[in-house]
């Protein structure tokens, strides 16, 4: 059974989403683990899916007000990957910031997950950009 809470850093859940976000992220582009901390992680909200007490996916936001704000690190191990599970860990993800007063969102965006932020509701704004060494295109949700 899947769980899903908050956790805050210094947790031992915060270290196994680092892990997991180095991982999937970070590793497959040759970066050290450390390269997945960002700045601002520190003040961010830390969502987590557990499968007995074990992190299989993560996602963070943090707030730029009281109601808008970076969805960023979003990674599920490669066993959730391609089954919809993504998509119902966003969907909840977003349902508890809705709860928090959270109305807009956005993302920078890789171009291989662009077409799963589109069909949850993300629009793209722009051109690509650059961001540790690869695209990614700033990509919108009001919620």
């Amino acid at each position: 059974m899947i769980k899903f809470k908050f956790t805050k850093p210094g947790s031992k859940e915060y270290e196994a989403e680092r892990m997991l976000r180095w991982e999937i992220l970070r590793k497959p582009l040759g970066m050290p683990p450390g390269s997945e901390w960002v700045e601002g992680e520190l003040d961010s909200l830390h969502f987590l899916a557990l499968e007995k007490k074990e992190v299989v996916g993560c996602v963070c936001f943090h707030p730029e007000d009281a109601s808008s704000g970076l969805v960023f690190g979003m990674a599920l191990s490669d066993s959730y990957q391609g089954k919809g599970f993504g998509r119902q860990f966003l969907h909840a993800f977003e349902e508890q910031l809705a709860q928090k007063g959270v109305h807009a969102l956005y993302v920078h965006a890789r171009p291989e997950v662009e077409e799963f932020f589109q069909q949850m509701g993300y629009a793209p704004e722009g051109e690509l950009t650059e961001q540790v060494g690869i695209p990614h295109r700033l990509m919108c949700k009001k919620i």
